[in-house]
């Protein structure tokens, strides 16, 4: 096995350890923290209490499941002889389907998402994939806007391209954040040798949205929110 080869193996390695260390630990203590707070509890919780305690717990549960989904995937394409069969998609009802699970989180801070893609636009992709990437962004896009916040979902074409747009209302990111938000490097690493939880997400989107032939960025401004965009072919040709 050659340097280049060893150094993807490891770098893969440690992104999935920092990922189960990160990503899913946290669902993991929110769930215990639930149980425990219910098995303690020193007095009968109202059917109301109930039903929002077991609501979040769904939440976490489903987000933390489609996390897991979407690393088995990527975990897939890493294989040389996986092959990565895209379809034609409506993007508009993709938009949808992954922004369910972040309506509780958006109703509680009084977030709208407007999603303004046309119903028939198509484009071709890998549905788990996309999904992983859409889902990533969203959340995103939702953890960051503030109280009241509008996020917007827009896309244009270019030729055989459709380019997505993501825009939020958060903090935004400084120019040097942007330069690394979709690559892992040694920076993006801790004390303990294992990646960050944070941008780690990006990257996996990144290489991702690649093995699609696509491509994916951000733009923005610290004060002023951010937009993310990616694109991929509408139709099933590669250009």
């Amino acid at each position: 096995m050659s340097t280049k080869e060893l150094e993807l193996k490891d770098n893969f390695g440690n992104t999935m350890i920092a990922i189960l260390a990160h990503d899913l630990r946290q669902p993991f203590a929110t769930l215990v923290m639930t149980a425990d707070m219910i098995k303690h509890t020193k007095k009968p919780l109202s059917a109301g209490e109930i039903h929002l305690l077991f609501e979040d717990l769904r939440n976490t549960a489903s987000k933390s499941m489609d996390l897991l989904d979407g690393l088995l995937y990527w975990a897939k394409s890493t294989s040389s002889d996986f092959v990565i069969k895209t379809e034609p998609l409506l993007l508009h009802d993709l938009i949808h389907e992954a922004n369910s699970l972040y309506l509780y989180d958006q109703l509680n801070k009084h977030t709208t998402l407007y999603n303004i893609v046309p119903e028939h636009q198509v484009i071709y992709a890998h549905k788990e994939m996309i999904q992983f990437i859409n889902r990533n962004i969203l959340s995103n896009a939702t953890k960051y806007s503030p109280k009241g916040g509008i996020i917007g979902v827009t896309c244009s074409e270019d030729g055989n391209w459709v380019t997505v747009a993501f825009t939020d209302q958060g903090n935004g990111m400084t120019a040097a954040k942007l330069l690394e938000l979709f690559h892992l490097n040694d920076s993006s690493c801790n004390t303990s040798g294992l990646l960050k939880g944070a941008g780690m997400a990006m990257s996996i989107c990144s290489d991702m949205i690649a093995k699609m032939n696509g491509r994916i960025w951000a733009e923005s401004s610290v004060g002023e929110g951010s937009t993310f965009y990616y694109t991929l072919p509408k139709t099933m040709g590669k250009i």
